[in-house]
């Protein structure tokens, strides 16, 4: 029997190239080994600030990328969070399985909470968790793809698991995280910190940047006078090492062991080779943004999916807890 896998990415803007190494390239291996579930996180993505009018397009925008990336509807169940109602509902039912403290320490709160006054955190963020252990209970997931700092919410999910088949009887397989190969990418103008949108435009790459913007973005991207010893410039050979050709990549090694790396130029061949990397990707977004309409049959069809599964869990957990026969 395969072992079963969800996971998903919320909607929030813009993909860069971060997102796509350290999620999107594992789910297009995951999918021809496991029984995949990957989901679009619309509901964990209302825990931040966000503009009503541009989220259904943010849905939208990230099935596309899910898709023109090779995520395949024939191998996997793609959907969005909101469209299928019992992942709430069993949230709902586990909020008052889990403890209170259990949600206090959860490093996200703990993180956001100490940027401004706990009065103004919203009760979606310290909720998160439990909406997440819903998630990942809900198709019986027994491996869910994760980055080192993500391991906190599996090992939650883990704990509610227990919990409930120590209180109602076994029901749920206990979900082990799955720790995918990942590169962590660094901002182009600060390297110091983690490639992210909330820095700003200039400190990315998006996916579906266009070869002229890659460029530009490179030009400025911080290094060093070419000694090749800054975290810059390991940022640098990090995107040669995963993007360029294995000679570019050796010449890089080369001119840094002499320190006298010629930036311009690798930046010039690596802007090249990133737009090329992910030239098919941008025409099949595209054609797909071109017809919504085909976007929106495919969530559909793959909640119909998902509802069936989860109207079973449902059902089965309704029963052990007593609200129905």
């Amino acid at each position: 029997m395969k072992d079963i896998i969800l996971s998903g990415l919320r909607p929030t803007g813009r993909l860069h190239i971060g997102n796509y190494l350290g999620s999107l390239k594992n789910f297009l291996k995951l999918q021809d080994q496991y029984e995949c579930y990957f989901f679009i996180a619309d509901l964990h993505s209302l825990n931040e600030p966000f503009d009503p009018k541009t989220k259904y397009s943010q849905i939208m925008d990230l099935a596309a990328d899910y898709i023109a990336l090779g995520i395949d509807p024939k191998k996997c169940v793609i959907f969005a969070q909101s469209h299928v109602h019992e992942h709430s509902e069993f949230a709902v039912i586990l909020s008052n399985i889990i403890p209170v403290p259990y949600l206090f320490r959860m490093t996200q709160y703990k993180d956001k909470s100490e940027d401004k006054t706990r009065e103004s955190v919203n009760a979606g963020l310290l909720y998160y968790p439990v909406l997440m252990a819903s998630d990942i209970l809900m198709y019986k997931s027994t491996l869910v793809p994760v980055g080192q700092d993500q391991t906190q919410h599996v090992e939650l999910a883990r704990d509610v698991a227990l919990m409930f088949n120590k209180n109602f009887g076994e029901t749920f397989p206990l979900p082990k995280s799955l720790y995918t190969e990942s590169s962590k990418i660094m901002s182009l103008l600060l390297p110091d910190k983690k490639m992210s949108k909330s820095l700003g435009d200039a400190h990315c790459i998006y996916i579906d940047d266009d070869p002229k913007d890659i460029e530009k973005k490179l030009a400025r991207a911080v290094t060093d006078t070419g000694s090749g010893k800054s975290s810059g410039a390991k940022n640098l050979l990090d995107l040669v090492k995963i993007f360029g050709k294995p000679d570019v990549y050796n010449t890089f090694l080369s001119d840094k062991s002499l320190g006298i790396v010629k930036y311009s130029e690798v930046k010039k061949v690596l802007s090249r080779d990133i737009a090329e990397y992910f030239a098919d990707f941008r025409k099949k977004k595209k054609k797909l943004m071109e017809n919504p309409k085909h976007l929106e049959d495919i969530l559909e069809r793959g909640a119909k999916i998902a509802r069936l599964i989860a109207q079973n869990t449902m059902e089965e957990v309704k029963k052990k807890v007593g609200l129905t026969r």
